[in-house]
Formats: structure tokens, C-alpha cells, sequence
């Protein structure tokens, strides 16, 4: 992936066929893998994450990246200010959880810091288990990691990072 595909948008393009993974079949894939998965991420796979969050197995999924630094301001970088920016603004479509790991797979870390990311992250409907979270991928430490982030609608998230949406079929 070394040429990435642009929508009209300048919009880094993906696709990925969808499997349809339990939170533990995911942990078991990508740790065996070599990826990390943080401890609270692990919680939220294992409770919170069900088949509202998991892709259709062999289903073609076409995901887009978002740069968060698209809103310039730190505080108005907010979780809720990001979704409505993906689908109010560009028309693209709130993602399932289980398209986060599967770009984990396929975008290394070499290649998000090309695109200019620390981490990608999916405005799905949340896990909640105790705190709303989303999943994230993310460079961290020089490991590749598969984390979840709190995804209050006011929380803030840094920049440089990037917010993944499914295109409209």
C-alpha cells in the first residue's frame, strides 16, 4: 500500500472483506498475529462487543480515513464533532466495530505514519462497559496495537489521527 487510493475528498480509501469474529476470536487472531491489544480493549471485546459490532463474513467492506486535524482546534475535536463531520458533511456512513481490527491487519505502521496517523480510530456505537468506548488502531511504542478509546460525545481526540467511516454502497 504504498500509492493509497483517494476519494473526491482526498480521502484515503480501503477495502477489506468483512469476518465475522466474537470479541475472544479477535483477540486470539491478532495476538497470534503479534499485535498488542491493551487490557481495557480486551474487556470491551469480550464484553460489550456482539454481533451488533462484527462485520459479515466475505462481505466487501469500502472504508474511508478522516484526518481529525480536518477540525483544526483541539478542544472542538471532539468525538461527536467528528462523527457529524463523516456523515452530515461527506455522506459517509457510521462503521461497525469489527472494521478496526481488520485495518489493524492491513495498514501497518510504516504505512500510518505515511498517511500521517498515530492512530484509526471508528465512530461506531460504543462498547459500553462501565465507560463508552470505541476501538482504535494505533503506533504506539514502536508495537502495533489494537486499543479502544473513551468515546464520550465531548471527548476530545489528538491530532494526528484519523476517524474511519464506511462508504454508502
Amino acid at each position: 500500500m504504498s500509492k493509497y487510493k483517494r476519494n473526491e475528498h482526498g480521502h484515503i480509501v480501503l477495502t477489506f472483506d468483512g469476518l465475522d469474529l466474537t470479541g475472544a476470536q479477535e483477540i486470539e487472531r491478532l495476538t497470534a498475529a503479534g499485535f498488542r491489544v491493551s487490557d481495557w480493549t480486551k474487556s470491551c471485546l469480550t464484553n460489550g462487543y456482539d454481533k451488533n459490532h462484527r462485520l459479515v463474513a466475505g462481505q466487501r467492506y469500502k472504508v474511508v480515513l478522516m484526518p481529525t486535524r480536518e477540525i483544526e482546534r483541539d478542544s472542538d475535536r471532539t468525538t461527536d464533532a467528528l462523527r457529524k463531520r463523516g456523515v452530515e458533511k461527506y455522506g459517509y456512513e457510521k462503521p461497525l466495530a469489527g472494521i478496526v481490527p481488520r485495518i489493524r491487519e492491513s495498514v501497518s505502521d510504516e504505512q500510518m505514519e505515511k498517511m500521517g496517523f498515530w492512530y484509526i480510530a471508528a465512530p461506531h456505537d460504543t462498547i459500553n462497559i462501565g465507560s463508552p468506548g470505541v476501538l482504535s488502531a494505533g503506533r504506539y511504542g514502536g508495537c502495533r496495537w489494537l486499543g479502544a478509546g473513551r468515546a464520550r460525545p465531548g471527548c476530545p481526540w489528538f491530532d494526528p489521527g484519523a476517524f474511519a467511516f464506511l462508504v454508502a454502497s
